[in-house]
């Protein structure tokens, strides 16, 4: 059985609450840290549909990306929407936790996902917001356990080297030491030198994981003292910020929103555009990203969102670029089973599941 606040910690280390805008409203919305979870309802949105549907299939949380408390309020009257959600929340004993912007953001998010499957490379935020320097990690094993303290590194350490993850290191060399009494050595004898054959294993990481990652190594590493050193490095830095950029191979414009509207689902587009030109260079920003548009005809050819204003069309057209308008919940409902996805594989024994509550509120006619 698990607790609301593993799953917390879990999605936490997905998409750190740090990277969330200052005027954002994240994290536990209703509901214990402490309570009991076995399913989880992932959903774009909170409305009384989906709350019904997490009652219906026996859930105690629900994850969304849009915050279901995003202003503060100053009372609860069960006659209002929120009124209704809250009352209902708390009767079922359903918990509700959102990420917001720290999802848009993270590495792996929603636009980190968009950009990958339309086929983007080189890919990098549209706007920086935040910036650190990664570490070095180097440590000592022994050749009998090196493979599973390299595996045991590769499959927890979230630094990335460009588009690479699992980027590791070994050399072999030959370590000494000598047990001193009160020590309970894996191997030598007390007061002799010990040569063992050892193997130097390196990988990049954040500063933020360095003490989670030497948990996890102690838990498979032999040695009741393990050695280690970590190195500030000043030639790698990773960036992270709002939507993304990317190229791609030479495509017409029409050709491209073809392959859009089939990849998200719809069948149309809100297009501001001049001229079906070729375009190479391509940005996006997941909702409501009409003003990154000044930001966008710097970097890009041809530009995706939602929520586009007329004075936004306006100034696209008098800076040559192309906006693809696809809607704001067809841009991040998309990316929804990327929960879904990690936190299967993070609890193997629990049930979760993306919403069947279809959210969009526009309708063509």
């Amino acid at each position: 059985m698990y607790i609301i606040k593993e799953v917390i910690e879990a999605l936490n280390a997905f998409a750190p609450p740090h990277l969330a805008e200052s005027w954002d409203s994240i994290g536990l919305m209703v509901g214990s840290k402490k309570a009991p979870v076995q399913k989880v309802l992932c959903a774009l949105d909170l409305n009384l549909e989906v709350i019904d549907e997490a009652i219906n299939m026996g859930a105690q949380l629900i994850v969304t990306h849009h915050p279901l408390l995003f202003k503060p309020i100053s009372s609860i009257d069960y006659d209002t929407p929120m009124g209704q959600m809250l009352y209902k929340l708390i009767k079922h004993d359903l918990a509700v936790f959102s990420m917001h912007t720290n999802f848009d953001v993270a590495t792996g998010g929603i636009n980190d996902y968009l950009a990958h499957q339309i086929g983007l490379k080189a890919i990098k935020p549209l706007q920086i917001t935040s910036s650190y320097k990664l570490q070095k990690l180097v440590v000592y094993v022994p050749q009998s356990h090196y493979e599973a303290v390299r595996q045991a590194i590769v499959k927890c350490n979230k630094a990335t080297i460009g588009n690479y993850i699992g980027c590791t290191f070994g050399a072999e060399g030959i370590g000494t030491f000598m047990p001193l009494e009160g020590s309970n050595p894996y191997l030598g004898k007390m007061d002799q030198l010990e040569a063992v054959k050892e193997v130097r294993l390196e990988c990049m990481v954040e500063p933020s994981q360095v003490q989670e990652l030497m948990d996890i190594i102690k838990r498979v590493h032999p040695y009741e003292e393990v050695a280690y050193d970590l190195y500030n490095l000043e030639n790698i830095e990773h960036c992270e910020g709002i939507g993304r950029v990317g190229v791609c191979d030479p495509i017409k414009v029409s050709v491209f929103i073809s392959k859009l509207k089939q990849f998200f689902g719809i069948p149309y587009v809100r297009l501001v555009a001049k001229e079906d030109k070729m375009i190479s260079k391509v940005a996006l920003c997941s909702g409501s990203g009409g003003s990154f548009i000044g930001l966008a005809a710097t970097q890009a050819d041809l530009y995706i969102t939602g929520d586009v204003s007329f004075h936004q069309a306006q100034e696209a057209l008098s800076k040559g670029l192309v906006v693809v308008d696809v809607g704001h919940y067809a841009s991040e409902n998309i990316a929804m089973p990327i929960i879904e996805s990690y936190l299967t594989k993070q609890f193997k024994n629990m049930k979760i599941v993306c919403s069947n509550v279809d959210g969009e509120t526009f309708q063509t006619l």
